[in-house]
């Protein structure tokens, strides 16, 4: 780009581009990262979850006050992920007992990842050779061009809202993949130089058709990340002691005790009241009696009625709801008693009456 834009004498790009090692995605690819490398991903996940609870105008106090309402909120949101993982089951696209294991271990939102690649090896990976180098087996496979032979109830183009799904290294078609194989014992090794395992701690669709080829119905342990795992957070003390009333005792004395040392240890600590850190940040305490009271709202000149312009259908289904008013001599709609046909004919007969 630099040649093509004749932009060889820029100072600055020419600096970042001695470092590209540092900042380019594609020389990290032999790095452990699980996914955490982003660019701006981080800043606009962090601006959206505060955005609901923040505006530009907000002052320190506020700040704190919405930031543990962000963090109640989150806190919530992945208890609600922990339950769908540990009591749902999600739709399996293979026959394979492999996809069947990965269901049990892997929460909701990897296992879709892991669906993704172990479904492309069954469909998309063709293998070239194998040669024995070093009491290891060297296989090339290669990726063949997507066809539309896709499981119908699944839209390989859809949109995904996970955070790792559009993070995953995307593979060529045609472009060859080498995987290496030995067995030991009971103890296996297997790598890519795709780089999808070390990169996102994945196993990739190549990976896969070999566990596939070997007949491997399960995971092996050692590519089981346990951050992607539904154990990753262990059941409650409370819920496996519930039975011994006495251990239960014991566990909840447990850190009664801590928290009562706490304060003799850790006198200058701050209270873990709101108002108080509140006060201390703003340098003053509430009062007891308030005198000046904020004025009450008035509307300005100029600003909207707050109503917006209703179209004709709506008057027209609103008026339908209400009831209409009914005549006091006939008890009918659509009139009144000076335009009622009642009050007319009397007045008639009246009329009629006087003449004669």
């Amino acid at each position: 780009m630099l040649d093509k834009f004749h932009l060889k004498e820029n100072d600055w790009l020419r600096s970042i581009f001695k470092i590209r090692d540092l900042w380019i995605p594609a020389f990290m690819r032999d790095l452990e990262l699980s996914g955490l490398m982003r660019t701006t991903s981080r800043s606009e996940i962090l601006n959206y979850a505060f955005s609901h609870f923040l505006h530009h105008k907000s002052n320190l106090v506020k700040f704190m006050m919405s930031f543990d309402s962000a963090m109640e909120k989150q806190r919530h949101h992945q208890s609600l992920l922990d339950y769908q993982s540990t009591t749902t089951t999600p739709k399996l696209r293979t026959p394979l007992a492999i996809e069947k294991h990965a269901s049990k271990i892997y929460t909701h939102n990897i296992f879709l990842d892991i669906q993704k690649e172990l479904y492309k090896s069954v469909f998309y990976c063709v293998q070239e050779s194998v040669v024995i180098e070093d009491e290891s087996e060297v296989y090339v496979l290669r990726d063949k061009k997507k066809k539309k032979l896709i499981d119908k109830n699944v839209n390989e183009d859809e949109d995904s809202d996970h955070f790792y799904r559009n993070s995953l290294p995307s593979h060529c078609p045609n472009t060859h993949y080498k995987v290496v194989f030995s067995r030991r014992g009971d103890s296996i090794s297997i790598s890519c130089s795709c780089m999808l395992f070390v990169q996102e701690g994945l196993l990739c669709r190549h990976m896969f058709f070999i566990l596939n080829m070997k007949e491997y119905d399960e995971i092996p342990s050692k590519f089981i990340l346990r951050r992607w795992g539904k154990d990753i957070i262990a059941d409650g003390l409370l819920r496996k002691k519930t039975n011994n009333e006495d251990e239960l005792a014991k566990y909840i004395k447990q850190p009664q005790e801590v928290d009562s040392g706490i304060p003799l240890c850790t006198s200058s600590r701050a209270s873990s009241n709101r108002s108080v850190h509140i006060e201390k940040i703003i340098g003053a305490a509430v009062p007891d009696v308030i005198n000046f009271h904020n004025p009450e709202g008035i509307r300005n000149k100029g600003w909207a009625s707050g109503k917006r312009i209703k179209s004709t259908r709506e008057k027209v289904i609103e008026k339908s709801k209400k009831g209409s008013r009914l005549c006091s001599l006939c008890h009918k709609p659509n009139h009144n008693a000076r335009s009622c046909i009642l009050r007319l004919k009397k007045s008639d007969l009246e009329s009629e009456v006087t003449e004669g």
